[in-house]
């Protein structure tokens, strides 16, 4: 297993900014051990294929642009497009391009599932995308009365090799409804030697905001 040893890049992406944290966790988060650094990820990617016709594939992309010190000087996303009353198989694909060769993150991820654990929150277009607090899954659309959903639900469909095990997402099930346009919240928490399957312990290596169309 590789243990990166420079510093580590937490991501929030709110209402389309981008707030890059360097550290492991804040004082406000709870203590993770051991002490596993967080993963450095400068492109995040979520790979879709279409149940019903595996030619039907689409992606959606957050690229984080650094500077010589590894500090964010720019970002980039792209927006995830899915068709209507469809089901699409998801798998996630990370990569650290600080590293010379490229350093594909998302196979340590796999390697360390017992300590991560991603989360997918679904929006309206206009709603703060907030991780719910009540569920130790993030089980889709909150009802705000007058702002139309996004008609999109999400499933985990792997685990972890936990005792018991746990949700993992690296693999996900989408199945969209009518058409819509709404947000896609993304998180990865890094939970080592925490994991419960709830969003609450250790920090984020990934915290990002697709723009949704259902169509």
């Amino acid at each position: 297993m590789k243990i990166m040893i420079k510093s580590k890049h937490v991501v929030y992406v709110l209402f389309g900014t981008a707030l890059f944290y360097t550290g492991c966790s804040s004082k406000t988060e709870e203590a993770v051990q051991p002490n596993i650094a967080n993963e450095t990820i400068t492109l995040a990617q979520l790979k879709f294929t279409n149940e019903a016709n595996v030619s039907d594939t689409t992606s959606c992309t957050y690229t984080f642009h650094l500077d010589n010190n590894d500090n964010v000087i720019s970002v980039d996303s792209t927006t995830l497009t899915l068709k209507a009353n469809s089901v699409y198989d998801g798998v996630v694909y990370m990569l650290d391009q600080t590293q010379t060769p490229v350093f594909v993150v998302s196979n340590e991820i796999i390697q360390r599932e017992n300590y991560h654990l991603f989360f997918y929150q679904p929006t309206p277009i206009s709603t703060a995308p907030v991780i719910s607090t009540t569920s130790p899954y993030i089980p889709g659309t909150p009802v705000t009365p007058g702002v139309p959903p996004l008609n999109l639900t999400i499933e985990r469909t792997d685990h972890d090799t936990n005792n018991p095990p746990l949700q993992f997402g690296f693999h996900t099930k989408f199945t969209t409804g009518a058409a819509s346009t709404g947000k896609l919240r993304w998180v990865l928490r890094h939970q080592p030697n925490a994991k419960n399957g709830t969003y609450a312990p250790g920090s984020s290596d990934l915290d990002v905001n697709f723009i949704t169309v259902i169509h």
